[in-house]
């Protein structure tokens, strides 16, 4: 007897990329590689109706949609538990290129026979209305600043994944000019920081935004935060930084980060974020940040097919 194909519950943003993957070329895509599917749109109840044969949990889209999805399963019952693939379709792909994995459709989906799970971490903000959830970053200053003046931008014009980087970049620049630096207290392990900032960053994954490398080092599976902060007397480095980056080359930020699994943090500003969504009821509150280990299960491509 023929043994049935792995069945995939996919969970497709139609829009993102500049809506190069329609629902039949991605389909048809993975279909023939072996894999049955149950397909859902990502702008409707993506998750309803798992199937208990299911195998995985497959997010085609960029950043945003892979944080809600995610942050939506962990909302879920056991029965909806399952690993999770990426196939990054957005214009950063930040989460995916943090994990290694490719934005190349064929060879993503030809991984999926044969891989490694790798634990993924989320971050836990409380201390406001609501607990807030985060898989990319938490953080403060000139970074919200730019997603909101992005928000307020005529983008008709932005043809190419190309404009929208050199317009965030050269936007980011100008903000890192005048932004006004802002108190922040922070306790980490048996620390006490005070200081006059622009940014504060507590990273899960190592890229922020437009491909800003802001940590190296950091892996969402090593069970800590990279915690970056820059100073006013530091706004020149985060400039030229900037200025290195929209040039296309591929570096490090120098100044080095915090590592910690938790912390408490107070920014006497009103520019904050969590992954891509600005939040406002921060305002000289005291928030803890924790670390929740290993909350879900992420498919790599096995070093076999490298």
């Amino acid at each position: 007897m023929k043994k049935p194909a792995p069945l995939v519950h996919v969970i497709h943003n139609p829009g993102a990329g500049q809506q190069k993957h329609s629902e039949k070329k991605l389909s048809s895509a993975i279909e023939r590689h072996g894999f049955s599917i149950d397909y859902a749109s990502s702008e409707k109840r993506s998750l309803k109706d798992i199937r208990p044969e299911t195998s995985f949990i497959a997010i085609a889209g960029g950043d945003g949609t892979i944080r809600k999805t995610i942050i939506k399963l962990l909302d879920k019952k056991l029965r909806y538990k399952r690993p999770v693939a990426l196939l990054p379709f957005g214009t950063a792909n930040n989460i995916a290129t943090s994990l290694g994995i490719s934005d190349d459709l064929d060879r993503n989906i030809t991984s999926w026979s044969n891989y490694n799970l790798r634990k993924f971490d989320i971050g836990q903000v409380t201390g406001t209305a609501e607990p807030l959830f985060f898989i990319e970053s938490f953080g403060f200053g000139i970074f919200p600043k730019l997603m909101q003046k992005l928000e307020g931008m005529d983008t008709t014009a932005i043809k190419t994944a190309e404009d929208e980087f050199e317009i965030a970049l050269d936007t980011l620049l100008a903000i890192t000019e005048t932004y006004a630096s802002c108190t922040c207290s922070i306790e980490v392990e048996d620390k006490k920081i005070r200081k006059k900032c622009i940014m504060v960053e507590i990273m899960n994954i190592s890229r922020l935004g437009p491909n800003l490398r802001l940590s190296e080092h950091a892996d969402p599976s090593d069970g800590f935060f990279d915690v970056v902060i820059v100073e006013e007397n530091q706004r020149e480095i985060l400039k030229n930084y900037i200025a290195e980056v929209a040039k296309g080359k591929d570096v490090v930020f120098p100044v080095p980060p915090i590592r910690t699994k938790h912390l408490k943090i107070k920014w006497n500003g009103k520019d904050a974020h969590v992954d891509d969504q600005l939040i406002n009821d921060i305002k000289k509150s005291r928030l803890k940040v924790n670390l929740m280990h290993s909350l879900v299960e992420i498919m790599v491509e096995s070093k076999k097919l490298k």
